[in-house]
């Protein structure tokens, strides 16, 4: 009774979630990518990073609409609200980089939308200290074998990792998996001189949306 009550304070009472909402995202990525989809009333998605089923989310919109897909991240209380609220979905309890191995998380709280693997993005936005802890990481490889046993086609790829996407990006097999449309956060001011723009771009993807942070490429 003690579980389901804080499962529903987190869910809905803390982010302060009471009723269906228009937009999920922060800077209403998820309006873009619903409209982008329009005509796609089933679909797959992966969102890595992905906090939140109803706040801060680039996904709900789909999933209200009939998709499902794959939610990872790296705070237990995190994939437990997913499992409370998607269950269509495949919520993982891990990190995702280039490959497995153990890595240490940077925190302040036990959720939160900050929380990174990345020490020197937690320095810069932690200003009063944070905590840490080592946790599983693997590919995204090695989760869609795990997962499917034929290739999975991925329809929207989101990745909001805190300063660590291209590892997350180097982690999948782009010619076994293509995704059509790829949400992404760049925190790089000149953003076409960082390593994520210039890995995508040579994947033959290109910017059909921005604002922010936040980058949607299509692939071409």
């Amino acid at each position: 009774m003690i579980k389901y009550i804080q499962l529903l304070y987190y869910s809905f009472y803390r982010p302060k979630i009471f009723f269906p909402k228009k937009t999920y995202s922060l800077f209403k990525e998820d309006l873009f990518i619903q409209k982008y989809f329009k005509d796609k009333n089933k679909g797959f998605y992966i969102d890595v990073g992905s906090y939140h089923p109803l706040e801060g989310n680039n996904t709900q919109i789909l999933y209200k609409k009939g998709w499902n897909g794959m939610n990872f991240d790296i705070n237990e209380y995190s994939i437990e609200i997913f499992n409370f609220l998607r269950k269509r979905d495949i919520n993982i309890k891990s990190g995702i980089s280039n490959k497995k191995t153990q890595i240490k998380m940077f925190y302040r709280k036990k959720i939160n939308m900050l929380n990174t693997v990345n020490k020197n993005f937690a320095r810069k936005h932690f200003k009063n200290g944070f905590k840490e802890k080592l946790v599983n990481v693997n590919t995204l490889n090695y989760f869609m074998e795990k997962n499917f046993k034929k290739p999975k086609k991925i329809d929207f790829l989101n990745i909001d990792v805190e300063g660590d996407e291209i590892k997350v990006l180097k982690s999948l097999n782009f010619k076994k998996y293509t995704p059509k449309l790829i949400c992404i956060e760049i925190h790089d001011k000149f953003y076409k001189k960082s390593n994520v723009y210039r890995f995508l771009i040579n994947k033959r993807y290109k910017i059909v949306w921005n604002t922010k942070y936040s980058f949607v490429f299509r692939k071409i």
